[in-house]
């Protein structure tokens, strides 16, 4: 029953993430002086790959690691060349590492987790 629940928070985070960066000229209300959007980018896809591996059983985390980890590079790239078709969005490398790094902050937590059992 909880990972129904891990499923669900799932897939509301990622209607959120499309919406989000779907939406023209988004401005934070945060001064970007201290690269919160980086920070942004970071948390919310740490999220999007926590809520990932939440949903299956401890037994599926080496298979699930593996598409993670092609998700880690896939969704970031394409997430930023959908921001291109977005009217006052850009297309940012340093948006990709951003991301990235959320995604490969939960692969190493999971990994030394597996390690340790």
């Amino acid at each position: 029953m909880k990972k129904r629940y891990f499923k669900f928070a799932f897939y509301v985070w990622t209607v959120i993430l499309f919406t989000l960066t779907s939406i023209p000229r988004l401005q934070s209300p945060i001064n970007d002086s201290l690269n919160v959007d980086k920070l942004a980018h970071f948390g919310v896809y740490l999220i999007f790959a926590y809520l990932f591996m939440k949903m299956f059983d401890t037994n599926q985390y080496i298979q699930k690691l593996k598409l993670l980890t092609v998700l880690a590079v896939i969704i970031p790239i394409s997430d930023e060349l959908h921001q291109l078709l977005i009217p006052g969005r850009s297309f940012s490398y340093f948006d990709i590492l951003a991301d990235f790094l959320g995604f490969l902050a939960v692969i190493i937590y999971y990994k030394l987790k597996l390690k340790r059992s």
